[in-house]
């Protein structure tokens, strides 16, 4: 769920906008912000710049919300994932990594993971939450899956499993996040990107695919 976190469009206003859209940027800023615990239709309403009454005529309540919320960032990641496709499984790979555990990540963008972390931890006890966080496990993996896949049959990759590599890049991206965002330390996100390439490079990539990157 990175793409539009990560290029800050989610916190520009654009004039030709929705009143759906306000709402998800805005729900977006309160996250950040506040994180899920303290989160309410009041804090969100402080990030909408319509009425709030709008707010109450979409959305029942803040669960509700953030159900729509989650889905919204899926449709977003889904058109997002399908828009890197290129010839070169290599670059795909790496750009998918990128939309997970990005190079760089600022103040606010550590603050929208670790909501979502906490918003994730409620999955047990809420099956609109789980379904949607299902739904993204399985459209990242599928991508994984499906770029290593390519990379194989072009021989870029080696005679891997595509599914176990893909599980394990995406377990291992997550981790990273989970414990960079909940201790708020950069360096562990930097340093959990840069094993995972090394990971890639002695592991992933064929001899020829890591002499050309050279």
């Amino acid at each position: 769920m990175q793409k539009r976190t990560n290029e800050g469009s989610m916190t520009d206003s654009d004039p030709e906008e929705t009143t759906e859209e306000a709402i998800m940027r805005a729900t977006y800023r309160a996250l950040s912000k506040h994180g899920y615990p303290a989160l309410s239709i009041s804090k969100i309403d402080e990030e909408f710049e319509k009425s709030k009454a709008l707010l109450y005529h979409h959305y029942e309540d803040k669960e509700d919300l953030l159900e729509h919320f989650l889905k919204y960032l899926l449709d977003q990641l889904d058109q997002d994932l399908a828009s890197i496709e290129t010839s070169d499984p290599v670059e795909d790979l790496r750009a998918i990594l990128d939309r997970l555990l990005p190079p760089d990540i600022d103040e606010e963008q550590m603050g929208f993971q670790r909501a979502l972390l906490e918003i994730r931890s409620q999955a047990p006890h809420n099956d609109d939450f789980d379904r949607q966080i299902r739904r993204s496990d399985e459209l990242v993996l599928s991508e994984l899956t499906s770029v290593i896949e390519r990379g194989i049959e072009s021989g870029q990759f080696q005679d891997i499993d595509a599914d176990d590599t893909a599980e394990f890049l995406y377990t291992t991206a997550y981790g990273v996040i989970e414990r960079g965002t909940s201790l708020e330390d950069r360096a562990i996100m930097s340093r959990g990107r840069r094993y995972i390439d090394e990971y890639i490079e002695s592991s992933v990539l064929s001899s020829s695919a890591s002499r050309s990157d050279d």
